[in-house]
């Protein structure tokens, strides 16, 4: 039965009412939450506050930490340090003490006779056993369509070896293989193959060129900024137009004394195409300024779980005053310190600095989408992959995450992702 107008009335002013208090609520949570996280931050920043205060104090007056036995914290002169020190390791052991590793040695001395047992067994059927298999390896043939690319296993160069090539005697099991040749993108970036014995696995790769191009105009109300291209400063041409390499790009303008809004972009650019950028710049008196160094240049700098479109090692960028969680995030490495906590302070020049190192620590993570072809970025970089993806090979510790398709991109504010709080090592994304 069809609806009266009256009735269609009513019901788009309740839907609309629903809506309505649906977006109240999303509001009022996302500022208990944004409450929450700065409280969280301020009493952590107030307890780093107290230790370096106590620390600097008693040190100052020739007082050394100690930690006692209860794992408490003691400030003591050196003379009573090393005299706890030597009480904790001449003290005798009670009688209770004594009974305990009396038992604890019985106990490992029986294990070790087990162990040394089943050792002499396991030697003894292994010596006499006419039957001795061996289990034979596998290969990989890799190739490109164009050839001479350095081959990859597992991230490490196989030296002396270059497409189209059989790598031979390969144990079996999974493998990672990558391709590089200098001028060229390897698609796709990465293969996982599977090793069988006697098989020969196959990773075949497409190279192209990364000479294609494409333009981006950009614009601000003011004059005399500088220009970062992927968090890289990049000299600013006369007209104002970029040449990048077509792709996906982050976009960020730096001018003394006034913050951008927005702080960074993110583009698309299309081989011979062209975007146009505007940037607005607004002065403020409570812009304090941020030096980060580190021992690399390539992880992205994040304040807060937000993308800045900056990198190390560049110039001092402005910052509104405020309390900041300050990351160096990018897969593959570990940042040390992992995180700093930092209050930037109007007038102010902050230097902060990180090593990152190679992190051994690897994992395999699935990204879902209900609907497949989600271009993905990590850590704020554009990862040549779409979703569904079974085994993003991923660092542990914290990541970002995004996701784009058609231009439009999932969030905002990249998803934080922690890798070790994530159980089943898979995220699904409503996008």
């Amino acid at each position: 039965m069809a609806l009266i107008p009256d009735e269609e009335k009513k019901l788009r002013e309740q839907i609309r009412k629903e809506l309505e208090e649906r977006e109240r609520r999303m509001i009022e949570s996302r500022e208990k939450e944004e409450s929450e996280r700065h409280e969280n931050l301020e009493n952590r920043f107030r307890q780093q506050i107290i230790e370096e205060e106590e620390a600097r104090f008693f040190s100052e007056r020739g007082y050394v930490k100690y930690v006692n036995r209860h794992g408490g914290t003691e400030w003591l002169t050196p003379e009573e340090a090393e005299r706890r020190h030597n009480r904790r390791r001449s003290k005798k052991p009670s009688r209770q003490r004594t009974k305990k590793r009396k038992n604890l040695f019985v106990q490992w001395a029986v294990n070790g006779g087990m162990v040394l047992f089943a050792a002499m067994v396991f030697l003894a059927l292994l010596k006499f056993n006419p039957i001795k298999r061996s289990v034979p390896p596998g290969a990989i043939l890799v190739s490109s369509d164009v050839a001479g690319a350095m081959i990859y296993i597992n991230g490490t160069e196989k030296q002396g070896f270059f497409t189209p090539d059989t790598l031979n005697d390969i144990p079996r099991g999974g493998y990672f293989v990558a391709v590089y040749k200098d001028g060229y993108t390897a698609w796709p970036p990465m293969q996982r193959v599977i090793v069988e014995a006697n098989k020969v696995a196959l990773a075949e790769f497409t190279l192209k060129s990364a000479g294609l191009l494409g333009k981006v105009a950009i614009e601000a109300n003011l004059q005399d900024f500088r220009i970062y291209v992927d968090g890289i400063e990049t000299p600013a041409p006369g007209s104002g137009i970029l040449d990048v390499p077509a792709g996906y790009h982050v976009i960020s303008v730096v001018k003394p004394g006034y913050l951008a809004v927005p702080r960074h972009q993110r583009v698309f650019v299309q081989e011979n195409g062209a975007v146009r950028l505007y940037f607005e710049f607004q002065s403020s008196a409570n812009i304090g300024y941020l030096q980060i160094n580190s021992n690399r240049s390539d992880g992205y700098v994040f304040l807060n779980n937000y993308l800045t479109g900056m990198k190390p090692n560049n110039r001092p960028f402005p910052v509104e005053e405020g309390l900041y969680e300050i990351r160096i995030c990018e897969n593959g490495f570990q940042s040390l310190p992992e995180v700093e906590l930092l209050r930037v302070v109007p007038g102010d020049t902050h230097s902060l600095s990180f090593q990152v190192l190679p992190e051994t620590a690897r994992d395999t993570l699935q990204i879902l989408t209900p609907a497949p072809g989600a271009g993905i970025i990590l850590d704020g970089r554009w990862m040549p992959y779409v979703t569904p993806l079974t085994d993003l090979v991923i660092s542990e510790g914290h990541h970002f995450l995004n996701l784009a398709r058609e231009g439009q991109f999932y969030a905002d504010q990249e998803v934080p992702l922690n890798l070790n709080r994530l159980s089943d090592k898979k995220i699904v994304l409503n996008f």
